[in-house]
This record gives structure tokens, sequence and C-alpha cells, in this order.
């Protein structure tokens, strides 16, 4: 049976436990993609070049914030299925 649930973010779903431990491997894919770039910053496929500048194409504001938005759903997830 479906469950509401509401993000700290306001977001809300309506989940099974099956549908939330899948919803929480998704977001740890997510999760794992973007420790992954912030790790790769400096790398050359991350690096925008061109007349005299040098740039990252993900700024680390970003990254962080993904990074932190992800860890934080993924925390709320597993208090949900340790309730259900």
């Amino acid at each position: 049976m479906k469950k509401h649930y509401t993000f700290e973010t306001g977001e809300s779903i309506d989940a099974t436990p099956e549908e939330l431990q899948n919803l929480r491997t998704e977001y740890e894919i997510y999760l794992q993609n973007y420790l992954e770039l912030y790790s790769s910053m400096e790398d050359a496929e991350y690096v925008a070049r061109g007349n005299g500048f040098c740039d990252s194409k993900y700024s680390e504001s970003f990254l962080d914030a993904q990074i932190e938005k992800y860890r934080s759903k993924i925390r709320e997830i597993d208090q949900w299925l340790k309730k259900d």
C-alpha cells in the first residue's frame, strides 16, 4: 500500500516501501555520480577552455549543493523505511 511522504524541501511522493527503496537506490547513484564529478573537476573533459580563459564546467558550489541534496534525501528515505 502506498503512503504519502514529504521531503524537507516540500517535495512529496506517494510510494510503497519497495518504491522507496528503488528511489533511494536511484538517489545513491546520483550521489555517486556527483561525488565522482567533484573529484574530477580539473580533468580535461570537465574544463572549458577558450580565448585565454579556463573554467570548470561545473561550479564547486553547484556540486556541493547537489551532493547535499541527495545525501539529505537518502537520509530522509532511510528514516521512512525504518518506520515502515
